[in-house]
């Protein structure tokens, strides 16, 4: 067995840093026209024309009548408000972005955490959220973790049987499929978020999609403060518009976001089949008839049979130039914010939260940072275990 030598005296395998995420913007010459008549007019904010025509193309797009927003964070408080969600018990997945629950506290209701399912799709468990229900409860919030669709059929019947609504934080997931039919109309109310993190980046930004046309009108009150009529409102609102320019940089990355997701579940699944050879590694799948846009490639490290945990494995890979992120860890009844529920009994999600890595995926990714990331796992796990070779 050949001595280890230090992993930060190696040479990165990346000769340019492979960060978690990469965004790409349009170039300002594909806008600028627009954007420069909207200073001269003034006609920025206030859902004015390109944010009106971006909305058009979103319910297009997605075959759901969709508002945009200036984040998603403030688009799902404004779905649980119209939802009706003043008050009860909401029932979440722990294993998600602390967002999710915290657009229920901020919204007056408590966050129940229910367990997901496995360690590869990692949606929630349909059985446990059952279980957790009480007469309490008064809706069921999903969670599209790393845009892989949530067991939509499942949650909404349960939701049916029990009189809760069905909402769905697809923050990550637009852009993804069932059956070849894109995700939006699939509950009561989905949100999607467009920060810059995600495969749909306007910099900032997000959206509303619903099929109850009532509910989308108290979204739309509510992203302008709960004005209906005129300056009078009818329930307290907040401001949430989206400006011109995020929707004039939303209508440009309309034109080639099916490219980019094609790009992206290219990169997926030449990741997955390199990692695949290697033991102790259990890679995120997609369920069946789903279409995932990707945002992340999940990896759940057994450390046993890989020879080193996740965080010394998160480690070796920045000593190379890539660089992954620990989501979700840790899970969100861990969190300070809700140490009220720090006993509840997740196995799942604990095992995967505190053993995951997300892998950088990108929208132009190509075969060649894809079999780097690969490489530099490979690497990693020989040098722990052998030391580098010749």
């Amino acid at each position: 067995m050949t001595a280890a030598v230090p992993l930060e005296s190696l040479t990165p395998l990346a000769r340019s840093p492979l960060h978690i995420v990469r965004p790409r913007f349009p170039r300002t010459e594909q806008f600028l026209a627009a954007f420069e008549t909207a200073l001269e007019t003034g006609q920025v904010t206030n859902n004015s024309r390109w944010v009106v025509e971006f909305e058009r193309r979103l319910s297009e797009y997605l075959g759901a009548p969709t508002l945009v927003f200036c984040n998603g964070q403030i688009g799902m408080m404004a779905m649980l408000r119209a939802a009706g969600i003043t008050g009860g018990e909401v029932i979440v997945p722990s294993f998600t972005f602390s967002a999710t629950p915290h657009a229920i506290k901020w919204v007056g209701a408590e966050p129940v955490f229910a367990d997901i399912l496995d360690d590869q799709t990692m949606r929630l468990d349909p059985d446990d959220v059952e279980r957790r229900i009480s007469d309490r409860t008064v809706a069921i919030l999903a969670v599209d973790a790393y845009g892989v669709p949530s067991d939509y059929a499942s949650l909404a019947g349960i939701a049916e049987r029990h009189k809760l609504k069905f909402l769905v934080d697809s923050a990550p997931s637009f852009g993804t499929r069932i059956n070849g039919q894109l995700v939006g109309g699939c509950a009561d109310a989905q949100m999607f978020s467009f920060h810059a993190t995600k495969a749909f980046a306007t910099m900032e930004g997000g959206c509303v999609c619903s099929h109850d046309a009532e509910l989308l009108a108290r979204v739309k009150a509510m992203r302008n403060f709960g004005q209906v009529d005129g300056a009078d409102c009818h329930e307290p609102g907040l401001n949430g518009k989206m400006p011109e320019i995020a929707a004039l940089i939303g209508l440009e990355q309309l034109k080639t976001f099916e490219q980019a997701i094609a790009t992206r579940r290219h990169a997926v699944e030449r990741m997955r089949t390199g990692l695949s050879k290697i033991p102790g590694l259990r890679v995120g799948q997609e369920p069946a008839g789903a279409q995932t846009n990707w945002l992340y490639l999940p990896v759940v490290v057994d450390a046993r049979a890989f020879g080193l945990d996740r965080d010394a494995l998160a480690s070796a890979l920045e000593t190379h130039n890539v660089f992954v992120r620990k989501y979700y860890s840790p899970p969100c009844h861990h969190m300070t914010a809700y140490t009220t529920q720090k006993e509840v009994n997740l196995p799942v999600t604990e095992r995967v939260a505190y053993n995951v890595i997300a892998l950088p995926v990108y929208n132009d990714m190509s075969d060649e940072e894809c079999d780097l990331v690969v490489s530099a796992i490979r690497y990693a796990r020989r040098q722990a275990q052998n030391g580098p070779k010749p």
